[in-house]
């Protein structure tokens, strides 16, 4: 059992820049083991910093940055930096001596340190990380203002059970829901080290009617009794919203899963990996929302 307070949703910060501030972040580190961080692309970007310091800070990233152009090379100079800037909370050293990796499906690792996890989402200009020393945890941030309703994805998104609760609810309040949906299973695929490999039909959420919590269901729309995760919407700046997943390791025991969905969801991922395969299941129909 870890010392943390579990029941405390870290409010996502906004950090401006690399001045910070930084001491709302390290708050949420100590109190929750958890934090949210925000920023926009443009205080984080790479052609002031002098190319000294911009090798240090990016290490092996460099290489994939300089292979990159215009504004993706912005952005992408930009998460990694503040991955490193929020990892640097966690453990209490300079951003520089932070060196990034990535697993398989490519969720952002602290090399070296595997007691904290890293993840990352972006929209347009806006970044967000979350960052936690209590186990896995992945993030996803979207528009607020985003129309998914009747865009035909709801069959490749929803399980069953959630098809039926959003026909169940006043046509006003179904996008509303279906981005809650969206924010919440595409930070559950990260925080389980699978991206978009697991599809979307395979699990669902039934979010609580107040406040941003959610309970985690099977496709039959049966709910899973799992202490271990935690999972959260959170409003950010007003026009976007946040979906969180915490998987706390430390209410585990000695089990490697403690559910049977997570067994399943991994077991997945892992045979497409077996296969040499990194596609989405639903490669050839098609895209999702970017």
């Amino acid at each position: 059992m870890t010392g943390f307070v579990p029941a405390v949703v870290p409010v996502p910060r906004h950090v401006p820049g690399p001045a910070g501030p930084w001491a709302p972040v390290a708050g949420d580190l100590a109190r929750c083991g958890t934090a949210v961080v925000w920023s926009r692309v443009a205080p984080w970007h790479p052609a002031p910093v002098p190319p000294g310091r911009l090798r240090a800070l990016l290490g092996d990233d460099r290489v994939r940055y300089e292979a990159r152009r215009g504004a993706d090379a912005e952005r992408f100079a930009a998460g990694r930096l503040l991955l490193k800037y929020a990892a640097a909370q966690a453990l209490r050293v300079p951003p520089d001596g932070i060196e990034l990796a990535y697993g398989l499906t490519g969720r952002p690792l602290v090399r070296g340190r595997p007691g904290v996890a890293l993840s990352l989402s972006h929209t347009g200009d806006l970044l967000c990380v979350a960052v936690t020393v209590v186990g896995g945890i992945g993030v996803d941030v979207e528009s607020a203002g985003r129309r998914l309703y009747d865009s035909g994805l709801e069959p490749r998104m929803c399980a069953p059970s959630e098809r039926d609760a959003l026909a169940r609810l006043p046509e006003a309040d179904r996008n509303p829901r279906l981005l809650r949906l969206w924010v919440l299973k595409e930070a559950y695929t990260k925080a389980l080290a699978q991206g978009r490999l697991l599809p979307f039909t395979s699990f669902g959420f039934r979010p609580h009617g107040a406040g941003g919590g959610a309970e985690l269901l099977r496709a039959d729309g049966t709910a899973v009794a799992d202490p271990a995760w935690r999972f959260t919407t959170l409003p950010l700046d007003g026009t976007h919203l946040v979906g969180l997943a915490v998987r706390d390791t430390g209410r585990l025991g000695d089990a490697e899963c403690s559910d049977p969905l997570d067994r399943l969801s991994r077991s997945t991922a892992e045979n497409l990996l077996e296969r040499g395969s990194t596609e989405p299941v639903w490669k050839g129909l098609p895209p999702w929302p970017g």
